[in-house]
């Protein structure tokens, strides 16, 4: 399945593939459950909400002066997932998921469409991701950018931004 999902990667990622093609595709390549919500269910089992990072992002989000834009890597499937687990997204200013715009991270695409969309100008943009490609690209653009592995050191890193800002 890994190898499947490799070489049919950026067609999901892109949306080329849309959830009951995939699942298609995998019943006849890897044997995958012909039962579909198994199969999306199955496939969306590595995703969970995380309370700690929603709850900072909407009190970031509450603030007058920030605008919160969420830049996803991700395909149907998990789409389909955040919108009946994560509800909250719909909170932000923006969100952007590479399968519905057709653009994914790190190409410096996606963070000039996210850019305009906002209004904001690339030197008032922070850009936080746990990819280091990604941070860089943003940053090539001049935006800001935290490489993020841990809310205790990440969380601080955007407080001290926002205050200079």
């Amino acid at each position: 399945i890994n190898t499947w999902l490799s070489s049919n990667n950026q067609d999901l990622s892109l949306g080329r593939m849309e959830a009951e093609a995939m699942h298609g595709l995998m019943i006849a390549q890897a044997g995958a459950t012909e039962n579909a919500e198994t199969f999306f269910s199955g496939f969306c089992a590595g995703i969970s909400r995380n309370e700690s990072a929603l709850a900072y992002a909407l009190e970031l989000e509450a603030m007058p002066s920030v605008l919160v834009g969420i830049i996803s890597n991700t395909n149907a499937v998990h789409v389909r997932w955040l919108d009946e687990h994560v509800p909250e997204l719909r909170s932000f200013d923006l969100v952007m998921m590479s399968n519905e715009i057709s653009i994914y991270k790190p190409d410096p695409a996606v963070f000039r469409l996210a850019l305009e969309l906002l209004d904001v100008e690339a030197h008032n943009a922070l850009f936080v991701d746990d990819a280091a490609t990604n941070v860089a690209a943003a940053q090539a653009l001049g935006m800001q950018g935290i490489v993020h592995s841990d809310w205790a050191i990440t969380r601080p890193r955007i407080d001290a931004w926002l205050e200079k800002a």
